[in-house]
């Protein structure tokens, strides 16, 4: 399944909140990246204002998800028919659509979820770097954390979004 499957699945108002939260990590991490490669031991006010920039896009980014999210159901399945029943009988009240819970995602969903966590571990990476400095954390590893962080959640709230639509392969 590839995302152009997916992507018409959404509610058109995720839809946007989705294509504004990777606007919105796109620029954080750009600004991010600027202020790790071109800042120097101390931030100038310009530098300053871009991990603010950063901050906020981050901000933005993690709002925009979390409240597709949230106003993305579930995709629901057909029931299938219970041992004993013939094909097309009337199955009991509220058993005609159920909630799919069971079975693997897309390789494609799944995708995003290895991304998030292999972000996350650049983000620790950095942290840990940062910490062990005997000056303490420099301006590079708290830009470069933003960028792996940013990373992390729009991949993994990518992953939270596209996996309540998914269809998911089941072996039963």
């Amino acid at each position: 399944m590839t995302m152009s499957e997916v992507w018409p699945l959404l509610r058109p108002l995720c839809r946007k909140l989705a294509l504004l939260g990777w606007a919105s990590s796109a620029a954080g991490m750009a600004a991010g990246l600027a202020v790790a490669i071109a800042s120097g031991t101390r931030l100038s006010p310009m530098m300053s204002t871009l991990q603010l920039v950063a901050g906020l896009c981050m901000a933005v980014s993690v709002g925009s998800f979390v409240t597709a999210a949230a106003l993305q159901p579930r995709a629901r399945s057909q029931a299938r028919t219970p041992a004993g029943m013939k094909s097309g009988s009337i199955t009991p009240r509220g058993r005609e659509l159920q909630f799919d819970y069971a079975g693997e995602f897309p390789a494609t969903v799944q995708a995003f979820l290895l991304g998030s966590l292999a972000f996350l571990a650049g983000a620790v990476a950095f942290a840990c770097a940062g910490l062990v400095l005997q000056s303490g954390p420099s301006v590079q590893s708290v830009a470069f954390c933003q960028v792996f962080l940013l990373g992390a959640a729009a991949s993994g709230f990518t992953f939270m979004l596209f996996s309540k639509v998914a269809p998911r392969h089941t072996d039963r």
